[in-house]
């Protein structure tokens, strides 16, 4: 895992769910059009999962190390 990679920035499947979309509406037809619309709500969800990750790791790297 590179947590510096795009892959676990929000932002990034945040602009291609939007981008997605933009194509969507850009459609008349219901079955490319809606498969689209799905495949934008799943960069929605890969963004809520990155978003996770990036909270808890901040809060791994706040906790103080444990002496053993």
């Amino acid at each position: 895992m590179n947590p510096k990679s795009k892959l676990y920035q929000p932002e990034h499947w945040r602009s291609r769910a939007e981008a997605t979309r933009k194509k969507a509406e850009a459609l008349t037809d219901g079955k490319p059009k809606d498969r689209l619309l799905k495949i934008a709500m799943e960069y929605d969800k890969l963004a809520r999962r990155a978003q996770v990750w990036q909270t808890r790791k901040n809060e791994d790297d706040t906790w103080p190390e444990q002496e053993l």
